[in-house]
C-alpha cells in the first residue's frame, strides 16, 4: 500500500465515528485507536505468501528500562495574540481550531519568500488550505474543516506537530453547528 493511500486512510478514518480500525492483506498491516484506544501502529514486515518459504526470525532481546522521571508537555502559547491574565491556553476550545492531519512539521507558507496562507484577521472558508506540514519528505496540506475567523495561530513556522495538535484557533461563522 503507496504511503498517500496510507494518509487516505487515516483521514476518513479521524473522519469517521470509529474508534478502532483493523487492515491486513498479504504485504500490510494497519491498525489505527482513537483517544483512549490504540495507538496507530503499522506493521513494516511483510506477512510470507503461502507457497514462499518461511524463515524463521530470531528473537529481538528487549532493552533494558530505565526509570526517568515524565514532565508534562508544554501547551502551545498562540502566536501573534495575547491571552488575557486570566485566560491560559487550556481555556481554547478544541472544537474552535485546525488541527494537525498528521505529524511533521508545520509550515505557514509555501517557502520563506512567500507570504503566510492566513494570518490573525483573515477570514477561513471550509477546505481553504491555511497550511503545510512536512511528514515524510512529502508536503501535506493543513486545511479548514469549518469556517471562521482567525483568532490565534498556536503552532510557529518550523513547529514539529503531533497528530491532533491544534494549529489555529477561529471564531466560527456558526458555532451553534459544532
Amino acid at each position: 500500500m503507496d504511503l498517500d493511500k496510507v494518509y487516505q486512510l487515516m483521514d476518513k478514518f479521524e473522519q469517521s465515528s470509529l474508534t478502532d480500525f483493523e487492515y491486513r492483506d498479504q504485504e500490510f498491516e494497519i491498525q489505527l485507536g482513537k483517544k483512549g484506544h490504540r495507538k496507530a501502529t503499522v506493521a513494516g514486515q511483510p506477512v510470507p505468501l503461502p507457497n514462499a518459504p518461511v524463515t524463521e526470525v530470531a528473537p529481538v532481546t528487549p532493552a533494558p528500562v530505565v526509570n526517568t522521571p515524565v514532565t508534562p508537555a508544554a501547551t502551545p502559547t498562540p502566536v501573534g495574540t495575547r491571552l488575557a491574565p486570566e485566560q491560559t491556553t487550556d481555556e481554547i476550545d478544541p472544537k474552535e481550531c485546525v488541527t494537525a492531519p498528521v505529524v511533521g512539521i508545520y509550515y505557514q507558507a509555501h517557502s520563506a519568500d512567500e507570504a503566510p496562507y492566513v494570518k490573525i484577521g483573515d477570514h477561513v472558508s471550509v477546505g481553504q488550505q491555511v497550511g503545510l506540514i512536512q511528514a515524510m519528505q512529502m508536503m501535506r496540506p493543513v486545511v479548514a474543516q469549518q469556517a471562521g475567523q482567525v483568532k490565534a495561530l498556536l503552532a510557529k513556522n518550523g513547529d514539529e506537530v503531533n497528530f491532533g495538535q491544534p494549529l489555529l484557533q477561529l471564531a466560527l461563522d456558526t458555532p451553534s453547528e459544532v
